[in-house]
């Protein structure tokens, strides 16, 4: 008796839409600092094990997310003022830590450094020497106004978070803060009031004003480069 053919299956390999980026991509939404490797594969509606036709391990996809983080984010040309340029690049550097939940507490802790971003700091570099500042002024520069944003931004979303106050009745670390700074009493120390105040506890905090002081003393270190005297 002649056997009806079965209805072929799908051919083993990848899936045809299916690109390292898609997973990428997938795991930003699952959330850089959370996500798994079966809840990527779920949100892509494949198996677990076909992840890794794109990626060696979780390790990779990280990189590879923070690689898609990054080409996503708008970054500042190279080719303004000095002061502007670190300054639009501490605001590209939040604006994308706010677009992906978790790339600042993964980047404080993954030793990883896309290629897009290597060249875009290296232009930011030049033109920052070019502006005055040593080699080594310049890349210390670079790091800095970058620690500053994840730090901030991680500490300030961690006043999101809720933990027991001294009475056991559960706060938002940014209520626990804030009140302890507003029991002073007034006039004790004027700067307190500084603490207590509600902007403190909100959006990007004091980042502005440390950027600001941190940006008024690397003034300080730029050396504008002589004209050369006409032979």
């Amino acid at each position: 008796m002649k056997q009806t053919p079965g209805r072929p299956g799908r051919r083993p390999g990848r899936a045809p839409s299916l690109t390292r980026d898609a997973v990428a991509e997938a795991a930003l939404a699952e959330g850089l600092a959370v996500f798994s490797m079966p809840g990527v594969a779920a949100r892509l509606g494949v198996s677990h094990s076909t992840l890794y036709r794109y990626v060696d391990s979780r390790d990779d996809l990280v990189r590879a997310a923070i690689e898609r983080a990054a080409a996503r984010t708008g970054w500042p040309p190279a080719d303004l003022p000095w002061r502007e340029l670190l300054t639009a690049f501490a605001d590209a550097v939040w604006a994308a830590c706010d677009a992906f939940p978790g790339l600042a507490e993964v980047l404080l802790t993954t030793p990883a450094a896309p290629p897009v971003m290597v060249d875009r700091l290296g232009g930011y570099g030049v033109a920052l020497v070019r502006a005055g500042l040593s080699t080594r002024d310049a890349a210390v520069a670079v790091d800095f106004v970058g620690d500053l944003v994840l730090s901030s931004a991680v500490a300030m979303r961690g006043l999101d978070r809720t933990v027991p106050d001294a009475a056991g009745t559960p706060r938002t670390a940014r209520e626990q803060y804030r009140d302890a700074w507003a029991a002073a009493p007034p006039g004790a120390r004027p700067f307190e009031a500084e603490f207590a105040a509600e902007e403190t506890w909100h959006g990007r905090g004091w980042f502005d004003d440390k950027l600001a002081i941190f940006l008024d003393g690397l003034a300080t270190r730029i050396t504008p480069e002589t004209p050369r005297t006409p032979l």
